[in-house]
């Protein structure tokens, strides 16, 4: 075991989190010797809260996860007016990524510290005298568990960000990395599926555990099963060593097969072992994670532990806007906006788009002021105007709300994908469907949204279409469309269109006829309206979002949508689609190239390796994609 390494994991990590009164509040403990912490089961418990500590950085799930690292999709979307690359590293969103960007660096390096003390804890407790000679009992089988669960939830988002990366699973110091290159991502996955299988039995419920889902539980570990197996039965992007320069090219592994049978099962025992439900409304799951409210039986699986005040990004970066005042909420600044047609997507029944969708930001006095764009509108699922205990006029940063990492609705609709492209649309893949919908909807709908809907879907075809859609109305703002359309090799047919579709808006609102396009949210109109709730307050009646209008209402403000999206160039006194559609996926398609890109090109989604990564391995790791 590395004594060095893990020595400064605890006292780091541990004295970092001094100021917290939840589970993460650890402290070294006295008179440290590995081989102490080893024969305690609580000082290996408290080992692990370091690597909990570690994951809650703005550099993994505090910030890089959930919105640093966010490439633009037709759910989430960061607008680009112009091709000229940004230094700071932000460039991220329209696929232009580049290798000495420190964003990339401080994840890598952030990711791997954690996975090395996950391996020092994997390691120490296997040369425990409690774990050796079967002398395990529940709770260290536990936390044997608990950890694998957690290295190999960080190593799938490496992978899923990087491709290819290096792959060590015994303790080392950080330094020994470099005299290895980079592992096939299929091994990597094929390892974690079945190192999670080996101690999945072992492990405890959510509702077993102390802090519930805020640990890693058994239900979280078969999920994560699932989700690592059809992350390895699908798609990914694939570097041409020939020719680097080259983006590369879109392969599924061999025999995908056998990977999806092994997510129908894990994932079916989630859904067949009854811990989790879909009971609370929409509105109140993610009303409970702004009140740091935590419930184990129902939607969320498995959520990362902030800590208030110190980390967590949530309804701060990732929200709804808030200008700063003399009120008691604090400021917030939103970094995650939503495509400009992502709203008008949404059944204007469907329960989520409002919980989902802020096309509003709030003004110094906590009035409701307009938001929406070509890239534009908060997340509404989380806000601080939610939490029941304000943390105060001054608070900025870090809100200490929970970075959910799986739910519920995640391991439904994977189920009933997995066994789709296995056997079809068969009863148990439409149920799962149903059972999303039904939480989507209000009950008097039910038999038009959800039984005739569902049960119309009669094919593999249009059942993976309804799939597709579903989880784009469900998981908004949560940053996972990205991933869903890489494994699908949707992800350049998706952008294609999207930026087409966005282009035709722009000349529809502006009187050209577009085949298959009808009608455009040209305008929107919206009036101040006293808020029901807080006296004094007002919020905005919005039109022409459920249907599209073209004609001001008496009363209403008006706001130019689509047409605004066709502007003058002042240089050639010519309308031209704005630049915000025209470079805003200029990695992939743009103002220069959109007449000769293909729906079917590959889109170069991943990440390179950072610089000094590459310097580091001495020739070992080496950039593809074009990089």
């Amino acid at each position: 075991m590395n004594k060095k390494l893990i020595y400064s994991a605890i006292v780091c990590l541990g004295l970092s989190m001094s100021s917290c009164n939840d589970f993460l509040d650890v402290e070294p403990p006295a008179g440290f010797t590995p081989e102490y912490l080893f024969e305690s089961e609580d000082e290996i418990n408290s080992l692990i809260t370091n690597v909990y500590s570690a994951m809650t950085r703005d550099q993994i799930y505090g910030g890089a996860f959930a919105y640093n690292l966010n490439t633009n999709t037709d759910v989430e979307m960061s607008s680009f007016s112009n091709n000229t690359v940004n230094s700071a590293g932000s460039d991220i969103g329209c696929f232009d990524v580049k290798p000495y960007w420190s964003t990339l660096n401080d994840t890598w390096n952030a990711v791997y510290s954690a996975i090395n003390v996950s391996n020092d804890i994997i390691e120490g407790i296997e040369n425990s005298p409690l774990y050796l000679q079967g002398r395990a009992s529940e709770q260290l089988k536990h936390m044997y568990g608990e950890i694998k669960t957690l290295r190999a939830t960080l190593y799938l988002d490496l992978i899923r960000t990087f491709g290819d990366v290096v792959f060590v699973t015994k303790p080392s110091e950080s330094t020994d990395n470099f005299q290895v290159g980079v592992t096939d991502r299929n091994e990597i996955l094929e390892f974690l599926i079945e190192d999670l299988i080996s101690v999945e039995p072992g492990m405890k419920y959510a509702a077993d555990l102390d802090y519930g889902v805020e640990r890693a539980s058994r239900e979280y570990c078969q999920g994560l099963i699932g989700l690592l197996a059809m992350n390895r039965g699908g798609w990914t992007l694939r570097p041409d060593k020939e020719i680097p320069s080259s983006i590369g090219y879109m392969e599924r592994g061999e025999n995908f097969e056998h990977y999806y049978d092994i997510a129908i099962e894990y994932l079916g025992k989630v859904i067949d072992e009854g811990k989790h439900d879909l009971k609370q409304s929409y509105e109140q799951v993610w009303a409970n994670e702004c009140k740091w409210t935590t419930v184990s039986n129902d939607d969320i699986i498995f959520a990362v532990p902030m800590l208030k005040g110190t980390t967590g990004r949530y309804a701060f970066n990732i929200g709804v806007t808030i200008a700063e005042g003399t009120h008691e909420y604090g400021r917030a600044r939103n970094y995650v906006t939503f495509c400009g047609t992502y709203i008008f997507s949404f059944d204007k029944n469907d329960l989520r788009r409002d919980v989902t969708c802020a096309p509003y930001k709030y003004d110094e006095d906590l009035n409701q002021e307009l938001d929406m764009g070509i890239a534009g509108m908060g997340v509404g699922k989380w806000s601080k105007l939610k939490m029941d205990a304000p943390m105060g006029a001054s608070s900025q940063g870090n809100t200490g709300i929970n970075a959910v990492r799986m739910r519920f609705a995640d391991v439904l609709l994977l189920y009933a994908e997995a066994v789709n492209e296995r056997f079809g649309p068969r009863e148990d893949a439409k149920e799962a469907l149903k059972r999303v919908r039904r939480r989507a909807f209000d009950a008097s709908l039910w038999t038009d949204k959800v039984e005739s809907y569902v049960e119309s879907l009669g094919s593999e075809e249009t059942f993976f279409e309804a799939l597709m859609n579903e989880r784009k109305w469900e998981f908004g703002g949560e940053s996972i469309r990205k991933y869903d359309l890489a494994r699908w090799n949707k992800y350049g047919e998706v952008i294609y269109n999207l930026y087409n579709e966005m282009v035709n808006w722009g000349l529809v609102a502006n009187g050209q006829y577009i085949e298959g396009i009808d009608d455009v949210p040209t305008n929107i109109y919206y009036k101040d309206i006293p808020d029901p709730v807080n006296t004094g307050r007002t919020i905005l009646d919005i039109q022409g979002i459920d249907e599209y209008m073209h004609a001001r209402p008496a009363g209403y403000e008006d706001k130019e949508y689509a047409i605004s999206w066709r502007v003058l160039d002042k240089e050639t006194q010519a309308y031209k689609t704005a630049d915000e559609i025209s470079w805003s996926f200029r990695g992939f398609i743009n103002m220069n190239n959109d007449r000769i890109v293909k729906p079917t090109d590959p889109l170069r989604y991943l990440c390179p390796y950072p610089t000094k990564v590459v310097t580091d391995h001495r020739g070992l790791i080496q950039n593809y994609y074009g990089f």
